[in-house]
C-alpha cells in the first residue's frame, strides 16, 4: 500500500472513529433528556411523583373531615391497557356536581387535600385521578399530558356512565394543565361544562427545548430530533405532531387559565400562549390575583358554568 493510500485509511479511520464518538454522545444525551423528561421511574425531576395514594394529613380539622367523607377507589384501563386508579370523593350525590381534577406527577403534596376540601365544601363532589405511572395508576412514564388527555376523556365518560346527570367541570395542574387543554378541544361529552389549568405549557418541544437549554448549557434544538425518536419508539407518539395551541383552538368549553407557581422550566409567556390560542370563552387568572382569595375566584368561575 503506498504512503498517499495509508495516509488515507488513517484519516477515514479517524474521521469514522469520530463519527462513532460522536454519534455515542449525541445518542448518550439523547437518552438522558429522555429519561429525564418522561420516564418516572428514572428521572430526578420526578422524586416527588406519589398520587391520592400519598395523601398527607397535616391539618387535623381537614383529616378530620375526610375521615368522615364519602371516599371509594375507582379502577379504569387505559386505551394501552394500563390500570389507572382514581379517588372519588362523594359527599354530594343529589347535586351530581363534579370536578374531574388531575394533578401531575411531581406535583403531590398534602395540598391537594385542599383542594378536595375546599372542592367539596364549595358543593361539589370530586373525582381525583392519579395520572399514569402516579399513586395505585399503574405505568413506568408520562407523555407530558398527551396520553394522559386521553386517560382524562376516559375517566370523564366512567363518570357520566356512573351518574347520567353529572355537571362536570376539568381540572389540571403542571402536566394534567397540558392534559386538560388538549381534552377540551377534542371529543368530551355535553356534560363537561367548563376547564381550569394552572401552571400548564404550550408546546412539548418548546418545554423540552427550553429545559435543555437550562439545565445542560446547550442549544436545546439540537437534541430534539434524538428525543423525539425515543419519543416515537418507546412511547408511541411524536411531539412535532401534537400542537396544545391546535387544541385549545378547538376548544368546545370555558377555560380559566391560572398562572402557576414560579418554575424555571415554565416561562411564564407559555400562559398567555395558551391563553390567546384558546377558541372559546377564556378567563386569566394571574398570580397576583390569585393570591388573593384564590379558591374565591375559582369558585366564581365554575359556578358560572353549573347549574
Amino acid at each position: 500500500m503506498s504512503e498517499e493510500k495509508k495516509n488515507n485509511h488513517t484519516l477515514l479511520k479517524v474521521i469514522g472513529t469520530a463519527a462513532g464518538c460522536a454519534a455515542a454522545a449525541y445518542g448518550g444525551a439523547s437518552a438522558y433528556v429522555f429519561r429525564q423528561a418522561f420516564d418516572l421511574k428514572n428521572s430526578n425531576l420526578f422524586s416527588g411523583k406519589g398520587g391520592t395514594a400519598y395523601l398527607t394529613f397535616t391539618d387535623n380539622e381537614k383529616s378530620e373531615w375526610y375521615q368522615h367523607s364519602e371516599v371509594k377507589d375507582e379502577y379504569m384501563n387505559s386505551f394501552d391497557g394500563l390500570n389507572l386508579h382514581a379517588l372519588n370523593l362523594c359527599n354530594h350525590p343529589e347535586d351530581h356536581k363534579w370536578i374531574v381534577m388531575m394533578v401531575g406527577p411531581g406535583s403531590y403534596n398534602h395540598t391537594i387535600l385542599d383542594y378536595l376540601y375546599e372542592f367539596d365544601h364549595a358543593g361539589w363532589n370530586v373525582l381525583a385521578l392519579d395520572a399514569r405511572g402516579t399513586g395505585k395508576s399503574e405505568g413506568r412514564y408520562t407523555t407530558l399530558g398527551w396520553a394522559e388527555h386521553y386517560d382524562l376523556i376516559s375517566w370523564v365518560n366512567y363518570l357520566v356512565n356512573m351518574d347520567e346527570k353529572a355537571e362536570i367541570a376539568l381540572f389540571g395542574v403542571s402536566v394534567a394543565a397540558a392534559a386538560v387543554m388538549n381534552a377540551v378541544g377534542d371529543y368530551i361529552p355535553d356534560n363537561v361544562v367548563c376547564a381550569v389549568e394552572e401552571g400548564g405549557y404550550s408546546e412539548i418541544k418548546e418545554l423540552l427545548r427550553g429545559g435543555i437549554t437550562l439545565a445542560m448549557k446547550a442549544d436545546g434544538k439540537i437534541l430534539l430530533p434524538g428525543v423525539d425518536l425515543l419519543c416515537k419508539q418507546i412511547l408511541h407518539f411524536s411531539f412535532n405532531d401534537v400542537s396544545t395551541a391546535r387544541q385549545l383552538k378547538q376548544a368546545s368549553v370555558p377555560v380559566m387559565f391560572v398562572q402557576g407557581v414560579d418554575s424555571e422550566f415554565v416561562p411564564e409567556s407559555m400562559l398567555f400562549d395558551n391563553y390567546y390560542a384558546c377558541g372559546s370563552d377564556r378567563e386569566l387568572l394571574t398570580k397576583e390575583d390569585a393570591a388573593n382569595d384564590y379558591f374565591g375566584k375559582l369558585e366564581d368561575f365554575l359556578n358560572r358554568y353549573f347549574h
